[in-house]
């Protein structure tokens, strides 16, 4: 009885629980008194309500003092489990939250990885493209470097060996064998400096001295020194020369229009025009080298800004020369705080433009190269 009592009332607070348990006693004595009664003596007694009540109070006495401990004790223990649920409610939602933030954490590590190692493959195929173009640079320069150095020994051994040739002979040809030694020798020269001039820039040492400069006579002179090679082509240079003065290192701006011009004889066909235009735009002046030549696609144009690359055509496979002359333009443009631009299309030629400022922040001294 007292534990059906108790699993019933477990769930109400002490002073409920125990007016109901009064009042279920109560009913139980009435029903109880009023059967006995009206078996007995066939009716009821006028103060019965009254008796019962004080019957049931007196017989729910020991059953309220026996289950008010373990009421009060069910109703502390169901408070400690619902606490005990709440907690292992919270713990859980941490649990899912931990769970979700690990999860992000491993999918933000797994694309950092696969992040990592596409551009550690990135370096690499660089690497292995950069290692691949120095070897084959210096396969090349081999070649490059032993055609002038076999030309110059092989004619000076000639002029100076008694017993080579007949006297008659060697006077006969020393005209010619002097001058391919000259060509050979300055050939040469043009290569040493090419690889001199690049290592200085990437290594920072380059320095260059800026004065101002005009225009038309750095034009002229640079003319002068690219036109026999525009003659023995069979080309025309067209050059539109504008008035201005330009602040830049005499050597460095005279290398890039030889630069320039160079290129554009070497890889146009003969009967055909090489135009140099220079144009001022507000505080620039902007140089361009406009050639009728061969033309390059854009993955060409972007092996030909890299050092060491040379492109072998078909129209042009032994065009000797190191592949330098392109990036050593663009480093001595930015140096000089101007921009170096490529346009080409294939079959209609190619356009090369310089912009160098007019006037300079830096002091009129030697400044180094960034």
């Amino acid at each position: 009885m007292f534990r059906y009592i108790n699993e019933r009332f477990k769930r109400f607070s002490l002073p409920i629980a125990l007016v109901l348990l009064t009042f279920i006693c109560f009913i139980f004595a009435l029903m109880s008194a009023v059967t006995a009664f009206w078996m007995m003596n066939g009716r009821l007694p006028d103060n019965l309500v009254v008796v019962v009540a004080i019957s049931s109070i007196i017989a729910s006495t020991p059953m309220i003092l026996q289950s008010m401990p373990t009421i009060r004790y069910l109703q502390e223990s169901s408070e400690r489990l619902r606490q005990t649920r709440n907690e292992l409610a919270e713990r859980v939602a941490d649990l899912d939250a931990t769970t979700r933030a690990l999860d992000a954490a491993r999918n933000d590590l797994e694309k950092r990885v696969t992040l990592r190692t596409a551009e550690l493959q990135d370096a690499r195929n660089s690497a292995e493209s950069a290692n691949e173009a120095k070897s084959t640079f210096l396969a090349r320069m081999s070649h490059e470097l032993r055609t002038p150095l076999n030309a110059i020994i092989g004619f000076s051994e000639l002029l100076s060996h008694p017993d080579a040739l007949p006297p008659e002979n060697k006077i006969a040809h020393l005209e010619e064998y002097a001058t391919t030694i000259h060509k050979s020798g300055k050939y040469l020269l043009s290569l040493v400096n090419d690889l001199l001039d690049l290592s200085k820039i990437e290594a920072g040492e380059m320095r260059l001295h800026v004065e101002p400069l005009d225009l038309a006579t750095l034009i002229s002179d640079v003319q002068d020194l690219i036109k026999p090679q525009v003659t023995g082509r069979g080309q025309r240079l067209s050059c539109d020369i504008g008035e201005g003065m330009l602040f830049a290192d005499r050597r460095a701006a005279r290398q890039i229009l030889l630069n320039l011009l160079s290129n554009a004889v070497k890889y146009s066909p003969p009967d055909t025009t090489i135009a140099l235009t220079c144009k001022t735009q507000g505080k620039k002046i902007v140089i361009t080298v406009r050639d009728q030549g061969y033309g390059m696609t854009p993955d060409e144009i972007t092996r030909a800004m890299e050092p060491f690359s040379r492109l072998c055509t078909v129209e042009t496979p032994n065009e000797p020369g190191t592949g330098l002359g392109l990036p050593i333009v663009a480093s001595l443009a930015k140096a000089q705080g101007g921009t170096f631009t490529l346009s080409s299309v294939p079959g209609t030629g190619t356009q090369a433009q310089i912009t160098l400022p007019r006037a300079r922040a830096l002091p009129r001294e030697t400044a180094a190269v960034a």
